[in-house]
């Protein structure tokens, strides 16, 4: 390529001229153009590359014919001479007759070769400073191109290629510092092609090590033997989203060709920290590779029993237990599982910085029941008069009754066991039994409402003592009504007549006694019925309130409230705890069962009054067995109903 052809090529990029001119349209009135460019405007004898005849000044009147791409063909009075000229739109801006009037400037005379160089040069120098400066840098860049058009209208054509390479390779080095690697490749490129030997030259004293990198790249295409960068990305998780300027091009691990030696990288992948990075390729091969900065923890979820779908953060998972979620963001979260026929389980909980997966697990409970059979009912008078039940850890049943036989046992499938206490002749001393407690040893507790004492038998039946009399003082009893047996068989009773607990030791001995009548914590108004929960907390059930103490009487808590809504309690006389403290209280006012979690949480309730299936009539017993079935005692249908969660 001859030097002049390649300056003619570069100009044709720089101002667009690069075409062959279209005939011009003579039709139509003249556009009205003003110079308004500070620096003037060149007129040229043809629309290519030439030498301009003249320069106008600033706010210079013309009057255009036509337009070709980028070029007006304008009309020039030079001296009282009409010359026909071209000048590129850049450099003028249409105005209306009235903007045109006295704006008109003598027309000033060509320049010498000397003078263009000069100013070409003076130019040159200003554009440098203010890129060296990183002043107005796009200034500069415009300013320098067009000093392109003027680099041809010099004769020498060395001085051409110099001041071309030159001009080329400052509007690439404000590029570079623009941070547009892109455009700084393709200005070095075009001073390649004006002169390779020139440009080599311009090029030999760069110690920037970007600059000289984008240069060798812009050398490289030129020669054609440029193929790219090779960029190679790994990450550790895989599967992190790429993105290239910008641009998502994949997921890692991945190779990329890349034609800029500088970009700028971003990696994203969720439950880690992004990263993005400006990457200098100095190698034509280069691996990047990462370990992400994890910013939650995996959370092992589980729930007994399994299947339980999960919600986290109020939003369904769409997986169920057993199950681990593979990234928990780091801070606070709520955690929920739901499952059919069991209480929703809500917590809220704290994923901490850890690299271990955090366990949660949740015990769920049932909450929908249903009958599945009975025992006795108002027409086959099994028992008279109801008044208390009991479960053994075998699953044989205990009823307290006051009849002829006050004490009687049922095998699990709710056969009498007629012959249990020589037929019932060891049960003669009780009176008007009123509550039943077993103890780890199988022996039997039985408070006597009438005698105001406590009898007790062993396993079989047989009779083994007695303990109490009727009186206010402390020992004495007024009214026993529920009994328990903590896990260190001392003995709890609800000593109603005189509002309060009294606890004695397994052979009747005197250990303790609290409370007093009232609604304060730790008194009570009408005490009924008392459990004992796996931690050896003591549960009273008075007025629709549930108490909670420890096994020497100090106050714990309390819950609920007297009433017949959902979650109120109302003259109760039967409690119980499951194997996980779940409290089941016989409502025997409002005729139902409820549930309550052991810190009170309501969960569910069920019956009605009726002696219908699933009905209850004045509950007054509840048991629960190993494998959650409840057991509901009822007075006046004279009845044991046992209920389960329903079956599919």
């Amino acid at each position: 390529m001859s030097a002049n052809n390649g300056l003619k090529k570069k100009f044709s990029w720089a101002i667009g001229v690069g075409f062959i001119l279209c005939v011009l349209s003579a039709a139509g009135a003249a556009t009205i153009l003003k110079v308004t460019n500070i620096r003037g405007a060149d007129i040229y004898k043809e629309a290519m590359v030439s030498q301009p005849f003249t320069t106008l000044p600033l706010n210079f009147i013309l009057r255009a014919d036509a337009k070709s791409g980028e070029f007006w063909k304008v009309t020039v009075n030079l001296n009282g001479v009409w010359t026909a000229g071209y000048v590129h739109e850049f450099m003028v801006t249409e105005v209306s007759e009235s903007e045109a009037e006295g704006a008109a400037a003598p027309v000033r005379s060509v320049k010498t070769q000397e003078e263009l160089a000069a100013e070409i040069q003076v130019k040159l120098v200003e554009a440098k400073e203010m890129i060296t400066q990183r002043k107005d840098l796009a200034k500069a860049v415009d300013n320098l191109m067009l000093l392109i058009a003027k680099v041809f209208g010099l004769e020498d054509l060395q001085k051409q290629k110099q001041l071309a390479c030159d001009i080329y390779l400052w509007i690439g080095h404000a590029s570079a510092k623009q941070d547009d690697d892109a455009a700084a490749i393709r200005e070095y490129r075009n001073m390649f092609e004006v002169d390779y030997r020139t440009a080599k030259n311009a090029a030999e004293n760069i110690t920037d090590s970007n600059t000289f990198r984008l240069i060798n790249t812009a050398e490289k295409q030129y020669n054609g033997v440029f193929d790219g960068y090779t960029l190679q990305i790994e990450t550790d998780p895989k599967e992190a989203v790429i993105k290239i300027d910008g641009e998502v091009k994949g997921r890692s691990p991945d190779v990329y060709t890349i034609q800029v030696p500088r970009v700028t990288l971003e990696i994203e992948k969720e439950g880690y920290k992004p990263i993005k990075e400006i990457l200098a390729l100095i190698e034509t091969k280069t691996t990047w590779s990462r370990t992400l900065e994890c910013l939650g923890r995996t959370v092992r979820v589980s729930s007994n029993p399994p299947g339980a779908s999960i919600f986290l953060d109020g939003r369904d998972s769409g997986k169920v237990t057993d199950f681990e979620i593979p990234f928990v963001p780091y801070g606070p979260h709520t955690l929920k599982m739901k499952k059919e026929y069991y209480a929703d389980y809500e917590e809220s909980f704290t994923v901490s910085e850890g690299n271990d997966p955090l366990s949660k697990s949740a015990l769920l409970t049932v909450k929908d029941y249903a009958p599945v059979r009975s025992w006795g009912g108002p027409e086959k008078k099994l028992y008279i008069s109801p008044k208390a039940l009991a479960l053994d850890k075998s699953g044989n049943f205990y009823v307290a009754d006051e009849s002829s036989i006050t004490l009687r046992k049922f095998n699990p499938d709710g056969l009498l066991q007629s012959s249990w206490g020589n037929y019932g002749q060891q049960f003669k001393p009780l009176k008007i039994p009123s509550g039943i407690a077993i103890d780890n040893k199988g022996n039997f507790y039985v408070t006597d409402k009438q005698s105001c004492n406590i009898k007790k038998f062993d396993k079989n039946g047989q009779f083994m003592n007695e303990w109490g009399k009727r009186g206010f003082k402390e020992g004495e009893l007024n009214r026993p009504l529920g009994i328990a047996v903590d896990r260190n068989n001392d003995v709890l009773v609800v000593d109603a007549g005189n509002s309060r607990v009294v606890k004695y030791s397994s052979e009747g001995d005197l250990k303790k006694t609290w409370g007093k009548p009232g609604y304060g914590q730790g008194q009570f108004s009408l005490p009924t019925a008392v459990a004992v929960s796996r931690n050896n907390e003591v549960i009273v059930i008075d007025q629709g309130r549930i108490q909670k103490f420890t096994t020497d009487g100090a106050f714990i808590d309390s819950f609920r409230k007297l009433g017949s809504d959902d979650r109120e309690i109302g003259r109760a006389l039967g409690v119980c705890l499951d194997g996980d403290d779940y409290i089941y209280v016989a409502d025997t006012e409002n005729n139902r069962v409820l549930k309550f979690a052991p810190d009170g949480r309501f969960i569910c309730q069920w019956g009605g009054s009726g002696a219908g299936v699933g009905q209850l009539t004045t509950p007054i017993g509840v048991a629960v067995n190993e494998k959650g079935s409840v057991f509901v005692l009822e007075s006046n249908n004279g009845r044991i109903q046992e209920f389960r969660m329903p079956s599919k």
